[in-house]
């Protein structure tokens, strides 16, 4: 099974991406090396731009993007991570501010849940006040946008989950942790459970 690194490379002054590809021989399991070139791809998707700190104001601003386009698993995704496997780490108290936009054609939705199984087929109810978009249930149509404001309180495990029926469960979900004592936002790649 061959797993895909990409990494930041220049050449004669100009930015670009390389790509390594690693082949894994045997049973088909990831040794902990692979799993870190696992890790390593999809930080490579990771846009530093999408997450922004105030720290005056303690105003943390994540663009949520409900169904990223390009190269990702699957439509139902949040900024092209499925299944968890992106976390948002946040301070707890924090102003948090979610800016939504749904780019994929289906509507899409997003709500804070607590990170607990089984998995809800949707949600209505958030787990943190206000942190919801409008229109959980139905979603949001094509490049509509939110703005979702709330305190990061108390803190916690969470999910950003994509409210409409079946979405989550279809893999349209990623983490969201409040930390005490944290003193800046965080996005990390979130191991694969195996």
């Amino acid at each position: 099974m061959p797993v895909v690194s990409w990494g930041p490379a220049r050449q004669a002054g100009v930015a670009g991406w390389l790509i390594l590809a690693v082949l894994v021989p045997g049973s088909g399991r990831l040794s902990a090396q692979d799993h870190r070139h696992e890790q390593q791809a999809a930080a490579g998707r990771i846009d530093p731009s999408w997450l922004s700190f105030d720290s005056a104001s303690r105003t943390v601003r994540f663009k949520l993007i409900a169904g990223l386009t390009g190269q990702v698993k699957s439509p139902f995704n949040f900024n092209g991570f499925v299944d968890g496997e992106l976390t948002l780490v946040v301070p707890e108290s924090a102003s948090v501010v979610f800016d939504f936009v749904n780019e994929d054609g289906t509507p899409h939705s997003a709500i804070v849940i607590a990170d607990q199984d089984p998995m809800p087929n949707m949600a209505e109810t958030p787990a943190i006040p206000r942190a919801y978009t409008t229109k959980v249930s139905e979603g949001l149509g094509y490049y509509a946008r939110d703005l979702v404001r709330f305190r990061a309180a108390p803190a916690g495990a969470y999910r950003i989950f994509c409210g409409v029926p079946g979405h989550g469960l279809s893999g349209m979900w990623i983490r969201f942790r409040v930390e005490p004592g944290r003193r800046g936002p965080e996005l990390l790649v979130t191991p694969r459970k195996t």
